[in-house]
């Protein structure tokens, strides 16, 4: 098939992209072509500016695709150049939407893809906030999509995703100082459960989706099929970079009030549990085994990787001593009773 991706030059863009190619499909990648992954003369390159309208559209308009998977529309205006743009001319649209539209209900487990509320307002005070930014403006940009009869279309939520090439180095908050032995504090034991998407599963389920006609007109939550904690997959990382573990557990309401700031990536997954039971009905969908694809993760971060460090890590000595002092209080009361 003919494959356009929007995007497709980081993270898991890549590996959809890798996918496609050993696949034997036809790629053609619209960017701005800041980025040159190797595959870059192994597909047609398309240089642009997502957010410029008209540009986009010229480039596009005239080009005929079986598949569009648009990994960068943000908000409705995104998703409706998009439909503007590819409207009989494309077989079939595959937006990338987000599991945080999952903030918009109350309930937390099993999440099923109809469980969005997509007359959900955040509270005022909070609107400015960029996880509300973002949230809303993934939840406009799918009722574009579902408002619309111009395009079939197909919707993928990943949750937090991880892998080798992660740009946004969450990930590597934990390895890098899992790595370093010193002294890991977990808010609250990190004992939430979750699920998460590995990169390449996610992108075997953008396959999976596009070749698939039951999934016209669906969405799909996809991630691994384990539900883990956080202390899980970092005693798994542990076990694999040959380190011992050194969490100190502290409850939320201790860093809060002590005013310690400590930017913990995955604290935020709260028995974050999305139900997959659509996928692997519709999609034939499985993901691999934890221990497998942490394995490859953990050890691309300590071996491969070379950039920054990871977030408030100029900050490690101060987080050392906050655990290491929590831990001196905790001890002398233990003493004492």
């Amino acid at each position: 098939m003919k494959v356009l991706v929007i995007g497709g030059t980081k993270f898991f863009g890549k590996a959809i992209v890798r996918q496609l190619l050993d696949a034997g499909h036809k790629v053609s990648i619209f960017s701005r072509g800041n980025q040159r992954p190797e595959f870059l003369d192994q597909v047609e390159h398309i240089a642009g500016d997502r957010t410029n309208f008209s540009e986009f559209k010229s480039k596009l308009q005239k080009r005929t695709f079986d598949i569009v998977i648009d990994n960068i529309a943000f908000n409705a205006n995104e998703v409706q150049s998009a439909l503007d743009t590819f409207a009989g001319n494309v077989k079939r649209y595959v937006f990338t939407s987000t599991g945080s539209l999952y903030g918009t209900m109350t309930a937390r487990k099993p999440i099923r893809e109809e469980d969005v509320n997509f007359k959900f307002q955040p509270p005022e005070k909070e609107r400015d906030q960029f996880v509300w930014t973002y949230t809303m403006g993934k939840l406009q940009a799918e009722k574009a999509l579902l408002d619309q009869d111009k395009i079939e279309f197909t919707i993928i939520r990943p949750p937090m995703v991880l892998g080798p090439e992660d740009v946004s180095l969450r990930g590597y908050f934990y390895f890098q100082r899992l790595l370093d032995k010193r002294p890991l504090i977990l808010t609250n034991g990190g004992f939430q459960s979750f699920r998460m998407a590995y990169s390449e599963d996610l992108a075997k389920g953008y396959l999976l989706a596009m070749k698939s006609k039951r999934a016209i007109g669906q969405t799909y939550n996809i991630a691994q099929q384990e539900v883990i904690t956080l202390r899980e997959l970092l005693e798994e990382a542990a076990k694999v970079f040959g380190v011992e573990t050194n969490f100190v557990d502290i409850p939320y309401k201790t860093m809060s009030e002590s005013g310690f700031q400590y930017p913990e990536p995955y604290s935020v997954l709260q028995n974050f549990i999305p139900d997959l039971s659509k996928a692997e009905r519709d999609l034939s969908y499985t993901s691999t085994t934890f221990s497998d694809w942490i394995a490859k993760t953990a050890l691309w971060h300590r071996d491969v990787y070379r950039g920054k460090d990871s977030s408030n890590y100029e900050n490690r000595a101060k987080e050392v001593d906050f655990a290491e002092r929590f831990q001196q209080i905790v001890s002398s009361l233990k003493t004492k009773s």
